[in-house]
């Protein structure tokens, strides 16, 4: 297998990880043995890689959240203020559940961040 090749199938398998329920489902969705798979689970490089993969797709839902967050407090502030019906408990949960969400990545955020600016300042 050519190099270019391997990046490809690699690139195959750590979206398949992503998106398949198990191991071997993502293995013969990115066209490769369950075994390869297995192995290259096992090497730094690749973990890296899905790592990485894994938490841009994190940051990407995240983002989601956040930016939902206002219409979020919209819902919640139309319970208050209008007439109840009798389907908004659906709505309100949704609403609860992408506001304290969008409150923990924030979280998060701020104590990489925070992190981030001690690791450098031990470095100095």
């Amino acid at each position: 297998m050519s190099q270019h090749g391997k990046v490809r199938s690699r690139e195959r398998a750590i979206t398949a990880l992503l998106t398949s329920p198990t191991i071997e489902s993502a293995a013969r969705e990115a066209g490769i043995s369950k075994r390869t798979l297995l192995r290259w689970l096992q090497q730094p490089d690749f973990r890296e890689q899905y790592t990485r993969a894994k938490a841009d797709v994190l940051r990407s839902a995240t983002g989601i959240l956040t930016r939902n967050a206002g219409r979020a407090a919209q819902v919640l502030r139309e319970v208050f203020e209008d007439e109840p019906t009798a389907h908004q408990g659906g709505r309100v949960t949704a609403a609860i559940a992408t506001l304290r969400l969008s409150l923990d990545a924030f979280e998060l955020e701020n104590l990489e961040e925070r992190l981030r600016k001690l690791e450098g300042q031990d470095e100095l």
